[in-house]
């Protein structure tokens, strides 16, 4: 069956959004590297915000820059300390303090 006029909107408003989404993360990577971490909160919850409203999912890698509890873009060495121990990455957000563990895949040799 084909398409509707309605399925064919959506999906162009899906794209639409997922590129808004890759432009405001992008621009918040920038802002961040730049040093002004107030703007690239901002990008980043707005970026979020448009993908939660589309129901989309965040580009990869982008869903660790974020911290879960109080949501601001980490970024290494400014507000975030990212460590690798036993055989696990820790990132610790500086802002409220959450830490947040994931296992690392073993080398394959």
């Amino acid at each position: 069956m084909r398409p509707g006029r309605f399925e064919k909107a959506k999906a162009k408003r899906e794209n639409i959004a997922k590129e808004r989404v890759a432009g405001l993360l992008s621009m918040a990577e920038e802002r961040a590297l730049a040093g002004d971490i107030e703007l690239a909160d901002r990008y980043a919850q707005l970026a979020r915000k448009i993908g939660m409203r589309h129901s989309l999912r965040m580009p990869r890698g982008f869903n660790l820059r974020f911290c879960r509890r109080c949501l601001r873009y980490l970024v290494p060495g400014k507000n975030a300390r990212f460590r690798t121990s036993a055989g696990r990455i820790s990132r610790r957000c500086l802002g409220c303090g959450g830490v947040y563990r994931m296992p690392l895949k073993p080398r394959v040799k």
